[in-house]
């Protein structure tokens, strides 16, 4: 664990490539790393998307908090996203919303395996008054280990709505090196949006490289 002013503070089990990005467009490699994972479909503001994103955190700081004890306690870090589109060749951020897909998720140890995840979800849909008690969402996150991966980077700074200008940018990049992003794309969370003005928000944005 690292020491902040004589205080341990638990690891981050995040690569520092999902987190450094700048607003000049690069093309970095990703390490195969895990994370919790949950997928759905439609727009971010729905009650299908909050009711996962609830679930993936509860799952999140439940592990977190049920390994402490033995000394294997990690921080729980920024929010992922994964998105594209069902038949929408075009990308996800010019197709009609009903047609998004998503899978969001939050990094975890390396060392944590499904059984972990299981117990985790069981625990906290089965206690009486918990906050995902009945929960059909936290018995659908799972862990996933994502394989390791070349993506095209940039930082975005400002709202969600306008990423598509920061796309642009980091596509002249890849075209610039022989490469081209495939439609589906991740995005990192760095800011949160209801303690941050939308011309503020910070979001790593990388772009999957289309494999020729």
């Amino acid at each position: 664990m690292a020491r902040t002013k004589g205080v341990e503070t638990p690891p981050l089990p995040v690569p520092a490539v999902l987190l450094d990005a700048t607003t000049t467009p690069d093309v970095v490699d990703v390490p195969a790393r895990s994370a919790l994972a949950i997928d759905g479909a439609g727009p971010p503001d729905s009650p299908a998307f909050e009711r996962a994103l609830g679930a993936l955190y509860g799952i999140a700081y439940g592990l977190k908090f049920a390994r402490k004890p033995a000394g294997l306690d990690f921080k729980v870090g920024p929010l992922e996203g994964r998105w594209w589109a069902e038949g929408a060749p075009e990308g996800v951020l010019q197709a009609p919303r009903e047609t998004w897909r998503w899978r969001l998720r939050i990094g975890v140890p390396g060392d944590v395996v499904e059984a972990d995840v299981v117990a985790i979800a069981r625990a906290a849909v089965g206690k009486k008054g918990g906050k995902l008690e009945g929960s059909e969402e936290a018995r659908r996150v799972a862990l996933e280990r994502i394989p390791a991966a070349r993506v095209g980077r940039i930082l975005h700074v400002g709202p969600y709505a306008a990423e598509k200008a920061s796309f642009a940018r980091m596509e002249e990049a890849l075209a610039a090196s022989g490469l081209r992003r495939a439609r589906p794309h991740v995005e990192v969370y760095l800011s949160d949006p209801r303690r941050t003005k939308p011309e503020k928000l910070k979001t790593v944005l990388l772009g999957e490289i289309e494999l020729r």
